[in-house]
């Protein structure tokens, strides 16, 4: 089961990203949490706010996909990289690990350069071959869609606050996820705060709402992954996002 979690920056994906995480982990599945996030947000989020994402270690970037003739290698090996530079998350019993991959961050995201041949291999190895539960906390907003580097994800969830921007940028990743032929894009309603904000979002995306998660205070105040259980409410209703997406997505049967 291979996720990636998209949205306008601000929606709460990565807070949404970890409780998910966590909840998959506590449930006897191997996952793999990986932050695609320039920002770093859900590496800090599991108290890991120092770590060099993979695209910033640019010794191995080059060793790995720079050819001797200076051209850049299409296909580097990537497979020891995720085992190598990802880490065990405390108290998940081995089943939970993170992996900082980062993202191009130069203009031109799409050259053709190590850090995007082994990024774009890294996203290949992690949808494609790894037989763990992968969730993808993307870079915010719609650049990591126009690349298609998400072509083969088990599912897009498209986290989507009740605000105009946030419809917009939801209509968008829709719009890129149609038309990468992703066939599982389920739109997730957060910071919910009533039967009038669920109806905005059903209207204006002209779609059922697949989860909604209501708003919460502590859980915007809450910084750590550790802490995300403060709220019961919000841990029910990603305890039963989780559920959902056991039912309706290929790939559950990773048990330890």
């Amino acid at each position: 089961m291979k996720i990636a979690v998209t949205g306008k920056g601000g929606s709460g994906k990565t807070t949404i990203s970890a409780c998910l995480a966590k909840i998959f982990a506590a449930g006897g599945l191997r996952v793999l949490a990986v932050d695609a996030d320039p920002s770093l947000n859900l590496a800090a989020i599991f108290g890991h706010e120092d770590i060099t994402p993979l695209s910033g270690m640019k010794s191995i970037l080059e060793e790995r996909a720079r050819l001797e003739n200076g051209l850049v290698r299409m296909n580097p090996l990537v497979t020891d990289l995720i085992d190598r530079y990802s880490i065990e998350i405390h108290g998940s019993h081995g089943n939970l690990r993170l992996l900082a991959s980062g993202t191009v961050v130069k203009a031109g995201s799409g050259c053709l350069c190590p850090e995007n041949a082994v990024l774009r291999s890294l996203l290949s190895e992690l949808v494609l071959k790894r037989d763990e539960v992968v969730i993808i906390d993307m870079e915010a907003g719609l650049e990591p869609m126009s690349r298609g580097t998400i072509r083969n994800i088990d599912a897009i969830l498209a986290i989507t606050e009740p605000i105009y921007s946030s419809i917009s940028v939801t209509k968008r990743l829709l719009k890129f996820a149609d038309e990468l032929n992703i066939r599982n894009s389920y739109i997730i309603g957060n910071k919910i705060q009533s039967v009038n904000e669920s109806n905005y979002l059903s209207r204006n995306l002209n779609s059922n709402i697949f989860h909604e998660i209501p708003y919460l205070e502590e859980i915007r105040q809450t910084p750590m992954a550790d802490d995300l259980e403060v709220s019961s409410k919000f841990y029910n209703s990603i305890e039963e996002l989780s559920g959902k997406l056991m039912r309706n997505l290929p790939g559950n049967s990773n048990k330890n």
